[in-house]
């Protein structure tokens, strides 16, 4: 299977990229800097992408770092732009793609308190729900040609390098991992490996549509620093204020850090994918290797 990867480069593209070539297909990324393993935006074009059997859209630039007015437009257009270019390469085409996975992320649900929420639930209110509902709806053009569309919502990666979890376990070495305000916003996560699965597992079956990739084990935020100060050997109980949070990252900070989601997989689950990483502490030792 020829399999096109946008964002390739990336901590989730660059992970998915080699397994898929472990497996024996052939990879081709999105980059501005072409080799022989990428191509450029420009040649993405309908006739390209007759010989494409799939195609994973993961670029968009990436959301740490402060929100200011001009990296919002940043993360709205890298996100909407890329997109459209994907999905009017697609449709166009005489022979498209058999499938398309498009990347989302857990903040199409916004801050919910204890909901538990499936793929079937509402979209939530404020910046990041009304961009991830912008960025899936940009792909839907594909399903004219009956392209297969499944839009993958992301919960937190963790990975060993890169990712939340470098900050993370930063900061708890340090001895300052603690509760974030009151610590009772759920936070979902996956680890890495279990995230470049459940793709695979997306392309090798029909899933369409809404795809939660989450853990179905999420955490309060004050356990989640509690068992990664259990997993460094370092205290966890230094609390930060919410006001300071706020203070020091803006409505990044609040909408990261602060927010309560607490996706299931459902989809994920009812098509009988199995997590290899399916609790935190096991996945976090496995992870940082301790």
């Amino acid at each position: 299977m020829k399999v096109l990867v946008t964002g390739a480069s990336g901590l989730i593209g660059s992970a998915l990229a080699s397994e898929l070539r472990v497996r024996g297909h052939e990879v081709l990324g999105v980059s501005r800097s072409p080799s022989a393993e990428s191509i450029e935006w420009h040649q993405m074009t309908p006739e390209f992408m007759e010989d494409v059997d799939a195609v994973v859209n993961l670029a968009g630039e990436t959301i740490a770092g402060r929100w200011t007015q001009a990296k919002k437009r940043r993360l709205v257009d890298s996100r909407l732009e890329t997109t459209k270019l994907v999905a009017a390469a697609i449709s166009e085409s005489s022979n498209p793609p058999s499938v398309l996975i498009q990347a989302s992320a857990s903040g199409y649900y916004g801050d919910r308190g204890d909901e538990v929420l499936h793929e079937s639930s509402s979209k939530g209110s404020g910046f990041l729900a009304d961009l991830c509902q912008r960025w899936e709806t940009a792909a839907m053009p594909v399903e004219k040609v009956n392209t297969r569309l499944a839009l993958t919502r992301f919960s937190v990666v963790l990975a060993d390098e890169g990712g939340a979890l470098s900050r993370l376990r930063t900061v708890t070495r340090l001895g300052i991992g603690g509760p974030l305000a009151s610590g009772q916003q759920w936070w979902s996560w996956v680890s890495l490996r279990d995230a470049v699965r459940a793709l695979v597992h997306v392309l090798d079956t029909e899933i369409s549509g809404p795809v939660n990739i989450a853990s179905a084990q999420p955490q309060r935020q004050r356990m989640f620093a509690r068992t990664l100060g259990k997993v460094l050997h370092r205290p966890s109980l230094m609390p930060a204020p919410g006001i300071a949070i706020k203070a020091a990252l803006g409505d990044m900070g609040t909408r990261l850090l602060l927010d309560s989601t607490r996706l299931q997989p459902s989809v994920l689950m009812a098509s009988q994918f199995d997590f290899a990483d399916d609790e935190l502490e096991g996945a976090l030792m496995r992870i940082l290797n301790t």
